[in-house]
C-alpha cells in the first residue's frame, strides 16, 4: 500500500503541474487534464493503446446520460478504443464502487451507439466533440472491435476482473478497468503484456510442440505448427498488444512483404506456411499437457508477444477480416521461447533483431539498449541543473524511476530528498525525448502520429544521420533539457488558454514554428540556464498557439482535423501563416537577431528558413576539411562502398572546403546528401572521428 501511494503521490503531483495557474480549476477541466496523463502512460509508457486523443463530450443519447473522455482508432480503421473517466481528485487511495464502474461503461456503449448512428449531426462542428463522433461514424461500417476502458484515480479492486463482452449489432464490445492500482503495477514493472494470458482450448484446443532438449539452458522454446485461424482469433482478442515489443506493429502495413502475404492468402492458402518465413513468439510461462498420441502440447501461454512476425498476424487478420480469405487451410510454423522476468527486456529484443529478415530494419535500433539512449541516461545522471541542486532523470526503460525512488529513498527524508533532486516533472522518458526532439526539428506532423510511431521515426531518422560511433555529448543533452522544458511550458500555456480541442496539436506546431521563424537559433542555452522560459516569450506563445490553432483548423478545410494535423502538407501550410511578431523580441530571440535572421519578416512560398535537419547537414559538412573530403572519396573508390555519384558529391564538398566555403555553393539538398557520405565514410573507418554535431 505505501508503493501505490507513493505512486499516487506522484500521479497527483504532474496532475497538479499540469492544471496548475488557473486558480479554482472547474472539476470538468481538471478530468480532462487527468485523462490526457492517463492517455500518456497507457500509451507511452505502458503500450497498451495507440493514437489515443483526449476528447470530453457528455449528453443525453437514446434519453440516457452518455459520457466519453477520449478515443483512439487503429490504423487499420477496424478497432476502436473509448476511454470514459472516473475523477475522484483524491489525495489518498479511494474506493470505486462497482455500479460506478458499470454506470460509466454503460453511458460509453451508449455514446458508441448514438455515435455509429449518426449523433455527429447534431453536435457543433467546429468543436472536437464533432470531430470524434464524426470520425467514429466515418469508420464505423469497419469497426469489427471496440474495447472500452474505464479510467479513475481511485481502486476499484476489478483489476484483474475480466468484465463479460457484449455485442452491438456485429462488433463486439470489450471493457477494462485501469485504476491506480492496476496503472502503478504496470509503470513499475514495465510489462504490460503479462496481462495476455491465453487459453489455447477456448482457441480450438492445445498445438502439438516439440520442446528444446536442453535442460541446462536459461529458457524454453516449443516448436509449433499454428492454425491460422488461432492467429486470427489472437489478433482480434488482443491487437496491437500482441505486438507491443515488435517494432513493425508501429508502421505502415503497405510494403511488398505484406502484399505478397495478403496474395498468397487470397489465392494460394493451402501453400501459405511453404512460402511464409513464419513468426517468433516470447512469454513468461507456457503450461503444457500431453496428447491422447502421447505428444506433448502447449495448452496455456501467459504473457504471449510476438516479437517477429507481427506482419504475418495483421496480413492474416486483415486478410479474414476485409477480404474474407478462407483460413482453414493456413498454418504458420511459430517458435515459442520462454524466458523469465528477468531476461525478458534484454533477450526478447535480440530475439527479433537476429530473426527479423522481412525488411532492413533492427529491434535493436529501437531498444531501450541501443548505445544512444545508454548515453543519454549516463550524461542524466551526471549533469547537473545550474545551481547543483538538481538534476533531470532520463528513464531509458519503463520503471526506472520508481525503481531508482525505492533504491535510494528508504527513509522518508531519502525519499524527500530524491523528490527535490529529481521532481517527476523533471523525467524524460524515450517517448518524451522524440517528441521534444522531433518537435523542435520541424517534424510536427510526426508528432502527432503519438507516442510510439514518433518514436520509430525518431529513431529511424537518428540512424540515417548519424553514424553508430557517434554520442549524443553535454552540450546535446543540455539542449535536450532546454527543447523539454519549452515543450512543458508551451504545454502549460496552451492547457491554460482553455482551447476545446487539438491542444497536443497545437503545442507541437507552436514548437515546431518557433524554431522555424528562429532559423533553429532560439536561444536553448538561455532555457537551460534558467530553466525556464522569459515571460515575453511565455506571451509570444500565448498568442502564437490561438493563430497556430485556427491555422489548423483552416487549412483543414472538411478534413478531419485530428487526421490532418498528421500529414506534411499541414505543416507546409501552418508554417506559412501570418503570425504576430510584437515590437521587441523574446530575449531567447536575440542570437536570431544579432545573425540577421528574419524576425518581423513574414515567411513566403520563395523564402522559407532553413529546417534544423538543413542546418545539421550543413554544419557536419562544414567541420571537415578538404583532405578528409579527398580521403573519403579515396576510400569510396579503393573499396566500393560509395558509387559515383557519391564519391562525385565528396569531391564537390572537398572543393568547397578548399575555398573556405565561401562560394555560397552549399544548399541544403547538397549538404543532405553529402551527411550520407558522411555517415557511410565513418561507419567504414574512412574517417579517425565523426564530425562535432
Amino acid at each position: 500500500m505505501a508503493d501505490l501511494q507513493s505512486f499516487i503521490a506522484d500521479f497527483n503531483a504532474e496532475l497538479l503541474n499540469r492544471s496548475s495557474g488557473a486558480d479554482g480549476t472547474a472539476p470538468d477541466f481538471k478530468e480532462n487534464v487527468f485523462t490526457e496523463l492517463m492517455l500518456e502512460v497507457l500509451s507511452d509508457q505502458v503500450g497498451i493503446v495507440e493514437n489515443a486523443t483526449s476528447t470530453y463530450f457528455e449528453g443525453v443519447v437514446e434519453r440516457g446520460r452518455s459520457k466519453i473522455n477520449g478515443y483512439a482508432i487503429s490504423d487499420d480503421e477496424d478497432a476502436l478504443d473509448l476511454f470514459v473517466s472516473i475523477f475522484l481528485n483524491a489525495a489518498e487511495p479511494e474506493k470505486v464502487a462497482p455500479d460506478d464502474v458499470r454506470k460509466a461503461i454503460e453511458q460509453a456503449v451508449r455514446y458508441f451507439r448514438g455515435a455509429v448512428g449518426g449523433l455527429h449531426r447534431s453536435l457543433e462542428p467546429a468543436s472536437d466533440r464533432y470531430a470524434m463522433t464524426a470520425r467514429i461514424a466515418e469508420v464505423g461500417r469497419r469497426i469489427s472491435r471496440v474495447r472500452i476502458f474505464v479510467l479513475t484515480d481511485g481502486v476499484t479492486g476489478l483489476e484483474r476482473t475480466r468484465l463479460p463482452s457484449r455485442t452491438v449489432g456485429d462488433v463486439e464490445l470489450r471493457f477494462e478497468v485501469w485504476d491506480m492500482e492496476r496503472l502503478s503495477r504496470a509503470v513499475a514493472y514495465g510489462r504490460p503484456q503479462a496481462e495476455i494470458v491465453v487459453d489455447l482450448e477456448d482457441l480450438g484446443g492445445a498445438i502439438p510442440c516439440v520442446t528444446l532438449p536442453d535442460p541446462d539452458a536459461d529458457y524454453s522454446a516449443y516448436l509449433m505448427i499454428v492454425p491460422g485461424q488461432v492467429l486470427y482469433r489472437l489478433y482480434e482478442l488482443y491487437g496491437s498488444q500482441l505486438l507491443e515489443r515488435n517494432v513493425r506493429s508501429f508502421l505502415q502495413a503497405k510494403g511488398k512483404v505484406n502484399r505478397g502475404i495478403r496474395d498468397s492468402l487470397r489465392n494460394e492458402p493451402h501453400r501459405f506456411m511453404a512460402y511464409n518465413n513464419g513468426i517468433s513468439m516470447t512469454a513468461e510461462s507456457v503450461e503444457t499437457t500431453v496428447l491422447p498420441g502421447g505428444q506433448p502440447a502447449v495448452q496455456r501461454i501467459r504473457g504471449l508477444q510476438i516479437v517477429n512476425g507481427g506482419q504475418t498476424s495483421s496480413s492474416i487478420h486483415r486478410a479474414a477480416k476485409q477480404d474474407k480469405a478462407d483460413l482453414s487451410g493456413v498454418y504458420v510454423q511459430a517458435k515459442l521461447t520462454v524466458v523469465g522476468p528477468e531476461l525478458l527486456d534484454t533477450l526478447a529484443p535480440r530475439i527479433a533483431e537476429f530473426a527479423n529478415t522481412q525488411n532492413p530494419i533492427q529491434m535493436a535500433d529501437f531498444s531501450a539498449n541501443d548505445p544512444y539512449h545508454i548515453e543519454i541516461e549516463r550524461l542524466a545522471n551526471q549533469i547537473w541543473i545550474p545551481g547543483e541542486q538538481g538534476r533531470w532523470f532520463y528513464e531509458r526503460a519503463r520503471g526506472q524511476y520508481l525503481v531508482a525512488q525505492a533504491s535510494e529513498a528508504r527513509t522518508e527524508a531519502q525519499a524527500r530528498q530524491f523528490k527535490e533532486r529529481t521532481p517527476p516533472h523533471r523525467k524524460i522518458t524515450k517517448m518524451d525525448l522524440s517528441k521534444f526532439i522531433n518537435a523542435w526539428d520541424q517534424l510536427p506532423h510526426q508528432v502527432c502520429l503519438g507516442g510510439q510511431k514518433n518514436f520509430v521515426l525518431f529513431m529511424q531518422r537518428l540512424r540515417e544521420t548519424r553514424a553508430r560511433s557517434w554520442k549524443p555529448d553535454d552540450a546535446y543533452f543540455r539542449d535536450l533539457v532546454a527543447k523539454a522544458v519549452l515543450f512543458g511550458e508551451t504545454a502549460r500555456i496552451v492547457r491554460k488558454e482553455g482551447f476545446e480541442g487539438y491542444r497536443s496539436q497545437i503545442v507541437a506546431y507552436t514548437i515546431s514554428a518557433l524554431a522555424f521563424r528562429s532559423g533553429d537559433m532560439l536561444d536553448l542555452g538561455m532555457i537551460w540556464q534558467e530553466q525556464r522560459i522569459s515571460t515575453a516569450l511565455e506571451d509570444l506563445i500565448r498568442t502564437w498557439s490561438h493563430e497556430i490553432g485556427a491555422a489548423l483548423i483552416t487549412s483543414a478545410g472538411t478534413r478531419n482535423v485530428g487526421e490532418w494535423c498528421k500529414k506534411a502538407d499541414c505543416w507546409k501550410a501552418v508554417r506559412m501563416a501570418a503570425l504576430a511578431l510584437p515590437a521587441e523580441p523574446p530575449p531567447e530571440f536575440a542570437r536570431t537577431v544579432r545573425s540577421g535572421g528574419s524576425w518581423g519578416v513574414a515567411p513566403t512560398e520563395d523564402r522559407v528558413a532553413l529546417t534544423p535537419d538543413e542546418l545539421d547537414a550543413m554544419r557536419q559538412c562544414q567541420t571537415l576539411e578538404a583532405g578528409d573530403w579527398i580521403r573519403i572519396v579515396e576510400w569510396g573508390a579503393r573499396t566500393g562502398r560509395l558509387d559515383a555519384r557519391e564519391r562525385e558529391i565528396a569531391s564537390e564538398m572537398g572543393a568547397m572546403a578548399a575555398g573556405g566555403w565561401g562560394s555560397g555553393r552549399l544548399t541544403p539538398k547538397r549538404a543532405l546528401r553529402a551527411r550520407s557520405v558522411i555517415v557511410a565514410a565513418l561507419e567504414g573507418g574512412a574517417l579517425e572521428a565523426e564530425p562535432a554535431a
